[in-house]
């Protein structure tokens, strides 16, 4: 679909590969899914619950034709029972408000808004309602967006993050981080 950025193939096998490559039964969280890639890599890695949280309807009936296609491969062999996922579409701030106020946490939020937009300033500090206490956050930005760790943490309203991994793909910037235990 025009418009979508899916995260380079390349990038997505560096993530996981940061993960541990397993996402065992993880609760992940995949904000802006656009194409999905994070959320379903995650389902096909392990990962119990996958929600994927897109507003564009157009990308969203796609998502739900991938999620269906996956589905119906799901091999017997990985134990049999497949994992949950929920396509939600909806306006991504609306989503994360709801599910704090749900009391839903996740082990994973996945996060690449629209390239070049003001979304990522947005949604930075609606996502600690919604992570684990061990939680990790996946973000991907463009490389004028925040430039350093202090932005970052301005960005989220905390004084520091545990960076954990960062990789520099072209103009994108990929980030593993943690949030301070509270």
């Amino acid at each position: 679909m025009e418009g979508l950025r899916p995260t380079p193939d390349r990038v997505r096998e560096t993530v996981f590969n940061w993960l541990g490559q397993d996402c065992t039964g993880m609760q992940v969280l995949d904000l802006y899914a656009g194409t999905g890639a994070l959320g379903f890599e995650a389902a096909s890695r392990g990962a119990s619950n996958v929600v994927l949280v897109e507003q564009n309807r157009q990308v969203v009936a796609q998502l739900q034709e991938n999620k269906s296609y996956l589905l119906s491969k799901w091999p017997a062999a990985e134990g049999g029972k497949p994992p949950s996922i929920q396509i939600e579409a909806n306006d991504v701030l609306a989503c994360l408000k709801r599910l704090a106020s749900a009391g839903k946490q996740f082990d994973l939020v996945a996060l690449d808004p629209p390239f070049r937009s003001d979304l990522m300033q947005a949604t930075l500090p609606l996502i600690k309602a919604v992570l684990k206490p061990s939680g990790l956050v996946y973000a991907e930005w463009h490389e004028n967006m925040l430039a350093d760790e202090a932005a970052l943490c301005k960005a989220l309203n905390v004084q520091e993050i545990d960076a954990l991994r960062h990789l520099k793909a072209g103009q994108v910037h990929a980030h593993l981080f943690a949030l301070p235990a509270v």
